[in-house]
């Protein structure tokens, strides 16, 4: 499933980039742009206005109703509008939404802090921004929080992978 995600929800559409969503997010003004985009795209549309309804049957809309991203989280969950799928976990660039393609570790060299190059063995870089990730604290948080609704998942989206 793809998302855009509207100006409201940055954060959550951050969080989803984590998970492995396929998520744009639309910085813009008007709902017009907004939905003309998620047609166009195939997108499903997340947003916290209560006025952006649909205006086709075929316009995919979901209103997030809690505040707090992490919250907002478990609450796509809950609807089950996502699901986990480990083997894409972090598999996305924060920024440009691209697949990471992992790199050979000498290519990281003094691109990344030494003391970096030296604890990590595995290196992955964005092919758009060529920003580069590796497992560092981040990833530990994010895996904190997926720790934590892994037990709601579970009991809630029977396709987990």
């Amino acid at each position: 499933m793809r998302f855009i995600a509207d100006r409201t929800l940055g954060k959550l559409a951050k969080e989803l980039r984590m998970l492995g969503y396929d998520t744009v997010y639309y910085r813009g003004e008007g709902a017009y742009p907004l939905i003309k985009m998620a047609r166009e795209e195939g997108r499903v549309i997340l947003t916290r206005n209560s006025k952006l309804l649909p205006k086709r049957p075929e316009d995919r809309i979901h209103r997030i109703m809690e505040d707090k991203p992490s919250l907002q989280l478990k609450e796509l969950i809950q609807r089950k509008v996502i699901s986990l799928n480990e083997k894409t976990l972090f598999s996305r660039c924060l920024l440009c939404n691209i697949l990471l393609n992992e790199i050979p570790r000498h290519e990281a060299e003094g691109k990344v802090p030494d003391f970096i190059f030296y604890q990590q063995k595995n290196f992955f870089r964005c092919p758009q921004c060529l920003k580069i990730y590796w497992q560092g604290s981040h990833l530990e948080n994010m895996q904190k929080k997926i720790d934590e609704l892994w037990p709601s998942i579970k009991s809630q989206a029977p396709s987990i992978k």
